[in-house]
C-alpha cells in the first residue's frame, strides 16, 4: 500500500478520534442548556445527524470539481477546529434564547411541545451544522483520492470507513476515560482541536508532490448508469440506518442493567458497538468486488444482523451470570465490561458494519461515481439515523417494549435481506427464501422480555426475586415494582435495574427510613415557616410521606413518565398515597430544564437523585446546578440534598461540600442515618437549634412518626456545623459542569475504596460540632447518639463536655454502651459530685435492677430518690418479680406519662407493650403496635422489632409480622442483632400461620435470616 494512502488512513482515523470526542462533549453541554429530558436529546442528537448528512450530500455534488482531495479535507478539519471553538458562545447564546421564548414560567414547565422542540432542533442543527457538515464531507473526498479503479471501490470506502469507525472508537474510550476526567469537557475540546490541527497539517504534507486529479463531469456515470441498483440501494440503507439506530439504543438500554448509566458505561458500550461496525466493515472491504457480489452480501449482512440480534436477545438472561464471572458492573473494569458488551453487541454489529461497504459498491456507478457514491449511502443511511434519534427512544421503545423493538427491528432486517436478494442480479435464492422464512417464523413464534436481566442491577447482577407488580419502558429508565417475597410489607421500586426507592404497604412502620424522611422534614426544621417546597426527583414518594403539614404546596419535578405511572399503579397497597396529598404538584422534566425555564420561588428545595454517579445524576451535583437552585430560592431559603456514602470517598465529600459553599455562604451537614449525609445550604445563618423547637412545636404529630421529638434529637444527628463545613472542605476542588468530579471519580472508586460508615466516621471526627448551645440538654444528645449507635461520636462530645458531674455521667454512659468497665463508677462519681445528677442515677438503677429486686439496701436507697413519672418504672420491676405482671395493667397511666426525652421512655414503653401482649386480645396487639411504632425510631433495638412482629401477630396481621421479621433479618449485617433475638425471631417465624404468597415469604425469610447469621 502507497505511503500517501496511509497517511491518508492515518488522518481518517485521527478524525474519528476528533469526531467522537466532539460529540462526547457536545451531547454533555446540550444537555445543560435544554436538559436531559428524552426531547431534548432525540432533537439534539437528530440536528447533530442532520448536519452529517447534509455535509455528505453536499459533498457528493460538488465532489467531482476537487483536485486535490486530501488538501481540502485538511481545510474542512482546520475548519472542524475552529467551529469547534465557536461553539461554547453559540451555546451561551441559546440559553439566553431558550429562556427569553420559554421561560418566566410560574411552575416549572412540562417537558416536549411542538414549540420547543422544533427550537431545540433550529438550535442545535444552526450551531451543529457547518462542523458536522465539514464532518459528513470528509469521507467522499478521501474517497475521491483513494479509489483509482472500480476493483477498489468496496475495498477503499470499506477501508476508509472501518479505519475512521476505529478512531471513533478510540475517542468514546479515551474521552469517558482520559480526557473528560484529566482536562474537564473544555479541555477536551481543545485536544480536539490540536487533533484537527495536526490532522490539517498532515493533510497539507501528503498533498505536496500529489498529482491533481482531473475534474469529472457530473453526467460521466459509466455503462452501468441505468442499473436498479443505484436506487434501490439508498432507500434500503436508509431503512437499516434506522434499524441499527434502534439497535443501538435497545441494546444500551438492556447492557445498561448490568452495567450501569455512567459516562465509563456508555463509552464502554459505545466503544463495542463501534468496534464491531470498524471489523465488519474491514471484513466487508474485500469482499465487495462488484455490484452484484455486494448486493447478495449486503442481503447476508442483514439477515445476520436479524439472526444474531434474535441469538443475542435470547442470550441476554444468561448475562448476569456472565457479568458475576467477568467482574463487570458499575464499578467493573474497562476490559470486564467491554467483554461483556462484546459477547451481546460484536455479532450483530460486525454485520452493520458490513452494510456499508457493500451498499456504496452496489451504489457506485463506476470508479467515477465511487466517491458521489459514498456520500449519497452515507447521507441517506444518516437520514434513516436521524428517524432513529427521533422515534426509537421517544416512541419505539417505549410503545414496544423491548421484545417489540426487537422484532420490529428483526422483521426490517428481514425484509431488507429479501430485497436485496431480490435484486442481485442474478437473482439469489437462497436469500430470498431465507428471510422469507424468517418473517414467517418471526410471526409465529414469540419472543419474550429477558425478565432475569431486567431484575438485574449494575450493583449486583444476581437477579431479583419477587412477583413484579409494575413494569414499563419509558422514554429514560425501564421502571419495575417488585414485590420482594421476604418482605410482604414493602414494595421495591427499581430504575434500569438500580434500586431506587422502598415503598411500603399498609401497616408500614413509620420511620423505618430515616434518609427520606429527612429529606422531607430538614427543610421545616431549619426553616418552620417555608410553605412551598420543591421536591427533585419521586422516586418512591417516601420524601412526600414526610413533608410536615406547615408546609402548602409541593412541586415535585421528575423525569421519567413510568416513575409517575408506577407509583399510581399501587396506590391502594400503600401506607400512604402521597399523590393524593393536595398539596403535591407533579411536572415531568428534568430538573435542570425545568428551573431554568420557571420563575418560580421556593422556601425550600429538596433535590434526591438516586444514584450520583450516573451521567443523569451527578450534573444535580455540580457548582452550575447549585447556581440554578439558589436563584430559585426565596431569601433566607433551603436546599438539602443527599449522598450515600457508598458513592464517595473522602476527597469527593471534601469537594461536594466546597461545591456548596461556593454557592451557599453556610452550609451544615447531617448524618441521620450511618450510611449516608445531607446537606443543609442557605444564604442565611442556619440556627437550626432554635427553629426545630417551633417546628415541632407546629406538627409534633408529623415529626414524632419520625422519632424527632424535641431540637436534640435534631441535634444529634449534626455532623458538621458551618464552621465545621468551611474546615472540612478547606483547599478541594469545587464540582462543575467543565470539571463533574462525582461522575468521574464515583464510578471508578475501587472496591473498598468508598468512604463506608467507618470511613466518614474518620474524615468528620477531627471537625464535629462543639457541644450543644445553651438550651439543650447534652445528655440527651448523647443518648441519642447511642441510639443510633455513634459510639465514636457520643465519645467525642462526652470528652468535649465541661468538668463535672454532667461529663461524668456522659462517660459514664459511653463506657456502658460500649461494653467497657468502670462504667458505673463514673456514674457513681457523677453522682457524688451532684446528687441531683438524674441521668446517672437513672441509669444506675437500670445497672443495679437485679440487686434491687433482691432487697439490696444501696440499690433500695437508690430507687427511693427516684421520683416523678420514672417512680412508675420502679414499681413495675417489683410487680414481674413478685410474679404480679398481671396487676401491670393499672400502672399504664402511669407509665404513659413519661416523656420520650426520659431515659426510661424505653423500658416503660416495652413494660406497656409486654403486658399487651400477655394478654392474649387482637385489640391490644394493635396497641402494642401503635407503641413500639413510636419507640423504635426514638430507640429502638432489633428486640424490640420482634416485639412488634409478636403484636402483629396477636392483631392477626401476619404480613406485618413478616415485615417486622425481615428488619431484624436486615439488622443482621451490621451485627446488631445478637442471638437470642435472632433465636426468638427464627422461633416466631416458624409458629405464624401463614399461606400461599406468606408461607413463600416466610420459607425465603427464614432462609435470608440463617444466612445472615452464618
Amino acid at each position: 500500500m502507497e505511503m500517501r494512502l496511509l497517511g491518508v488512513l492515518l488522518c481518517f482515523l485521527l478524525s474519528g478520534f476528533a469526531a467522537l470526542l466532539y460529540q462526547t462533549v457536545w451531547m454533555r453541554e446540550f444537555a445543560f442548556v435544554f436538559g436531559t429530558a428524552e426531547l431534548a436529546v432525540a432533537t439534539v442528537l437528530a440536528g447533530y445527524m442532520a448536519g452529517l448528512a447534509a455535509g455528505s450530500a453536499l459533498a457528493g455534488r460538488w465532489i467531482h470539481r476537487v483536485r486535490r482531495p486530501i488538501l481540502v479535507y485538511g481545510c474542512l478539519e482546520g475548519g472542524i477546529a475552529l467551529c469547534a471553538l465557536a461553539v461554547p458562545a453559540a451555546l451561551h447564546a441559546a440559553t439566553a434564547l431558550n429562556v427569553l421564548l420559554f421561560g418566566g414560567h410560574a411552575a416549572p414547565p412540562a417537558s416536549g411541545g411542538l414549540l420547543r422542540a422544533l427550537f431545540y432542533l433550529l438550535a442545535s442543527g444552526l450551531i451543529l451544522c457547518l462542523p458536522t457538515a465539514l464532518m459528513g464531507a470528509t469521507l467522499p473526498l478521501l474517497a475521491r483520492h483513494a479509489v483509482r479503479s472500480e476493483s477498489e471501490i468496496g475495498g477503499r470506502i470499506g477501508l476508509l470507513y472501518a479505519v475512521n469507525t476505529a478512531g471513533a472508537v478510540a475517542g468514546a474510550v479515551c474521552a469517558a476515560f482520559a480526557l473528560l476526567p484529566a482536562f474537564g469537557l473544555r479541555g477536551s475540546v481543545f485536544v480536539g482541536v490540536a487533533v484537527n490541527a495536526g490532522i490539517f497539517l498532515l493533510a497539507a504534507a501528503l498533498q505536496r508532490g500529489a498529482t491533481p486529479l482531473r475534474v469529472v463531469a457530473p453526467a460521466a456515470a459509466g455503462a452501468e448508469a441505468g442499473r436498479l441498483g443505484a436506487w434501490w440501494i439508498l432507500a434500503a440503507i436508509a431503512v437499516s440506518g434506522f434499524v441499527s439506530f434502534a439497535d443501538e439504543v435497545l441494546w444500551t438500554r438492556l447492557l445498561g442493567h448490568l452495567l450501569g448509566g455512567s459516562v465509563y458505561a456508555f463509552a464502554t458500550m459505545l466503544a463495542s458497538f463501534l468496534a464491531g461496525i470498524a471489523l465488519g466493515s474491514a471484513v466487508a472491504a474485500r469482499l465487495a468486488t462488484g455490484p452484484s457480489r455486494a448486493a447478495r452480501g449486503f442481503a447476508a449482512a442483514e439477515l445476520g444482523i436479524a439472526l444474531f440480534s434474535l441469538v443475542g436477545f435470547a442470550a441476554l438472561d444468561a448475562l448476569p451470570v456472565v457479568a458475576r464471572a467477568l467482574g463487570a458492573g458499575w464499578q467493573g473494569g474497562l476490559l470486564a465490561n467491554a467483554g461483556l458488551a462484546a459477547v451481546v453487541l460484536l455479532p450483530s454489529t460486525l454485520c452493520i458494519g458490513a452494510t456499508f461497504p457493500f451498499a456504496v459498491r452496489v451504489a457506485a456507478r463506476g470508479r467515477d461515481d465511487a466517491a458521489p457514491a459514498s456520500a449519497r449511502v452515507y447521507a441517506w443511511n444518516t437520514l434513516g439515523a436521524i428517524a432513529g434519534a427521533v422515534l426509537a427512544g421517544f416512541f419505539v421503545v417505549p410503545a414496544l417494549g423491548f421484545a417489540g423493538t426487537l422484532r420490529l427491528g428483526v422483521a426490517l432486517n428481514l425484509a431488507l435481506a429479501l430485497l436485496a436478494g431480490a435484486s442481485a442480479q442474478p437473482r439469489s435464492r437462497p436469500l430470498v427464501a431465507a428471510p422469507a422464512l424468517g418473517l414467517l417464523l418471526l410471526a409465529i413464534f414469540h419472543v419474550a422480555e429477558p425478565w432475569a436481566l431486567l431484575r438485574s442491577s449494575p450493583v449486583d447482577p444476581t437477579p431479583a426475586p419477587g412477583r413484579v407488580a409494575f413494569f414499563g419502558v419509558g422514554r429514560s429508565a425501564s421502571v419495575m415494582l417488585l414485590d420482594p417475597p421476604a418482605d410482604p410489607g414493602e414494595l421495591l421500586l427499581r430504575s434500569n435495574g438500580l434500586p431506587e426507592a422502598t415503598i411500603q404497604r399498609r401497616g408500614g412502620r413509620p420511620g423505618r427510613y430515616a434518609v427520606t424522611d429527612w429529606l422531607g422534614a430538614l427543610p421545616s426544621l431549619a426553616r418552620p415557616d417555608a410553605r412551598r417546597l420543591l421536591v427533585i426527583g419521586l422516586g418512591g414518594g417516601l420524601v412526600l410521606e414526610s413533608v410536615p403539614p406547615p408546609v402548602q404546596r409541593v412541586d415535585v419535578i421528575e423525569l421519567e413518565p413510568e416513575v409517575i405511572a408506577g407509583n399510581r399503579s399501587i396506590a391502594g397497597e400503600r401506607r400512604l398515597d402521597p399523590l393524593r396529598d393536595p398539596r403535591v404538584h407533579l411536572y415531568q422534566n428534568d430538573a435542570r430544564g425545568a428551573l431554568e425555564l420557571t420563575n418560580a420561588r421556593y422556601d425550600a428545595i429538596v433535590s434526591q437523585p438516586s444514584h450520583p454517579w450516573t451521567a443523569g445524576a451527578s450534573p444535580l451535583y455540580t457548582r452550575e446546578f447549585f447556581s440554578l437552585v439558589h436563584r430559585r430560592l426565596t431569601p433566607g431559603g433551603v436546599f438539602v440534598q443527599w449522598i450515600g456514602l457508598v458513592f464517595v470517598d473522602e476527597p469527593l465529600l471534601r469537594s461536594l461540600v466546597a461545591t456548596l459553599r461556593e454557592v451557599f455562604p453556610h452550609v451544615r451537614v447531617y448524618r441521620p442515618q450511618a450510611e449516608a449525609v445531607l446537606f443543609l445550604a442557605s444564604d442565611e445563618p442556619l440556627r437550626v437549634e432554635e427553629t426545630a423547637g417551633r417546628a415541632l412545636a407546629a406538627a409534633p404529630a408529623a415529626y414524632g412518626a419520625l422519632g424527632l421529638h424535641a431540637p436534640e434529637d435534631v441535634a444529634a444527628a449534626l455532623a458538621l456545623d458551618e464552621d465545621g463545613a468551611r474546615r472540612f472542605s478547606a483547599g478541594a476542588p469545587p464540582s462543575t459542569d467543565d470539571r463533574n468530579l462525582l461522575e468521574m471519580r464515583s464510578a471508578r472508586l475501587a472496591p473498598g475504596g468508598a468512604l463506608g460508615r467507618a470511613g466518614c466516621d474518620r474524615a468528620l471526627a477531627p471537625f464535629a460540632p462543639p457541644p450543644p448551645s445553651a438550651g439543650l440538654d447534652p445528655l440527651l444528645v448523647l443518648r441519642r447518639l447511642l441510639d443510633r449507635g455513634n459510639l465514636g461520636r457520643a465519645a467525642q462530645l462526652a470528652e468535649a463536655l465541661p468538668e463535672g458531674a454532667v461529663r461524668q455521667t456522659a462517660r459514664g454512659l459511653v463506657a456502658l454502651a460500649g461494653g467497657e468497665t468502670g462504667g458505673a463508677s463514673l456514674l457513681d462519681d457523677a453522682l457524688r459530685r451532684d446528687p441531683g445528677q438524674r441521668e446517672a442515677r437513672l441509669a444506675l438503677l437500670r445497672l443495679r435492677r437485679p440487686a434491687l429486686l433482691q432487697g439490696n439496701p444501696a440499690a433500695a436507697a437508690l430507687a427511693a430518690a427516684v421520683t416523678g413519672p420514672e417512680r412508675a418504672v420502679v414499681d413495675a420491676w417489683r410487680l414481674e418479680a413478685e410474679g404480679r405482671a398481671a396487676q401491670l395493667a393499672a400502672l399504664d397511666p402511669r407509665l404513659a406519662a413519661i416523656p420520650v426525652e426520659s431515659p426510661y421512655f424505653g423500658e416503660s414503653t416495652r413494660i406497656r407493650v409486654e403486658w399487651r401482649l400477655a394478654s392474649g386480645d387482637a385489640a391490644r396487639g394493635r396497641e402494642a403496635i401503635a407503641l413500639l411504632d413510636r419507640l423504635i425510631p426514638v430507640s429502638g433495638s432489633p428486640a424490640d422489632l420482634v416485639q412488634r412482629a409478636r403484636a402483629a401477630a396477636l392483631a392477626g396481621e401476619p404480613a406485618i409480622a413478616l415485615s417486622s421479621l425481615a428488619e431484624v433479618s436486615g439488622a443482621l449485617g451490621g451485627g446488631l442483632a445478637p442471638g437470642a433475638t435472632v433465636r426468638e425471631a427464627m422461633a416466631l417465624l416458624d409458629s405464624l400461620p401463614v399461606d400461599g404468597a406468606l408461607a413463600t415469604g416466610r420459607d425465603a425469610l427464614r432462609q435470608q435470616i440463617a444466612q445472615g447469621v452464618r
